[in-house]
């Protein structure tokens, strides 16, 4: 049996050769973990003869509104490779959700999520990870950490003006927003949804430009929650951010006769503040395009029964769209006439 001496030198010393940090104190070893509040960085998360060192709490970077922290989800570091890792622990919640006169309710399965990695193996569209199981019993998901931008993010730091972004960035955002809904339409052929479809759960990965999407510990008893989910990311994707009635009638960027024609009608179904309608601000959004969003809207008769109806219908729209992908965001590139 190795000595506690031993093994907490040994903890040390193989922290501070993959941190760069002198490890001076003795580490505190937890195997059991009940409550995630009761672990922190600094500690060493032992599972299934496996040791992980926490960093800490993992973060919501959402819109640029304010970092949410999500305690139930750490930083770690496996201490047997080096790799960096996010270690979730089981939260339960729930909440309900509005679209239109729809109240429907949401709530997390770490169960759920266990199903779809195990699902999902090997198939780069999603998150990898694996479940395990710590010695008190407790389920715990070990999720491989992707290096890249959220999808948010990307668009955010785009310094282009709106047109040069729509006829520069939109064609290969949205032919990467093709596979990552063909990559849903695998869930749901497999009795399964994403359940939090939103622009930050999709991960552009720095080193190969795969968007892959995460965190799929969330779930509804009504699958057409992520049609309308992906909804809102092509309102995001063609409006470069959101667009709100609020802040466009505001806005000296849009004429009066534009702010005039705005109505309930061209309202966003999840979202009644957000503009769906969004031709009436881009003309130059195409007429495909725009017809796709307006299923979206607020007092829509129109509606996608399934994600194949969407796929085909941004097939079309996207396949007449230029192939290269853009260098970048920067605002050095040639502005569109």
């Amino acid at each position: 049996m190795i000595s506690p001496y031993f093994e907490q030198q040994k903890l040390k010393d193989r922290i501070s050769e993959l941190t760069q940090r002198k490890i001076k104190s003795d580490i505190r070893i937890v195997t059991d973990c009940p409550d995630f509040m009761n672990i922190n960085g600094g500690d060493v998360y032992r599972i299934e003869r496996q040791d992980f060192f926490i960093l800490g709490d993992t973060y919501e970077l959402r819109f640029g509104i304010g970092d949410q922290p999500k305690y139930w989800a750490k930083h770690a570091i496996d201490l047997t490779n080096g790799a960096h890792k996010i270690i979730k622990f089981i939260f339960y919640e729930e909440f309900v959700a509005h679209i239109g006169p729809l109240r429907i309710r949401c709530y997390r399965s770490p169960e759920k999520e266990s199903e779809i990695l195990n699902l999902v193996r090997g198939d780069k569209r999603f998150m990898q990870g694996i479940t395990m199981q710590d010695q008190g019993g407790h389920t715990i998901r070990v999720i491989d950490f992707i290096k890249g931008k959220p999808l948010y993010a990307y668009i955010f730091d785009c310094e282009l003006s709106h047109k040069t972004y729509y006829y520069q960035q939109v064609p290969w955002i949205l032919k990467n927003i093709l596979k990552s809904m063909e990559a849903i339409k695998f869930l749901h052929d497999n009795k399964q949804c994403h359940g939090d479809i939103r622009n930050d759960h999709i991960i552009i990965e720095r080193e190969t430009n795969q968007f892959r999407w995460i965190d799929f510990d969330l779930t509804q008893n009504y699958l057409d929650f992520d049609l309308w989910s992906i909804g809102n990311i092509l309102n995001f994707i063609l409006g470069k951010g959101i667009k709100t009635f609020y802040e466009v009638r505001r806005s000296n960027q849009y004429s009066q006769s534009i702010k005039d024609s705005l109505n309930s009608a061209d309202a966003a179904a999840f979202y009644k503040y957000r503009i769906m309608n969004l031709k009436k601000l881009f003309p130059y959004i195409s007429d495909k395009l725009s017809d796709i969003l307006l299923h979206f809207t607020l007092n829509s008769n129109r509606f996608y029964e399934n994600i194949e109806n969407i796929i085909d219908d941004l097939n079309t729209a996207v396949s007449v769209l230029p192939n290269d992908k853009p260098d970048n965001c920067s605002s050095s590139q040639k502005e569109e006439k």
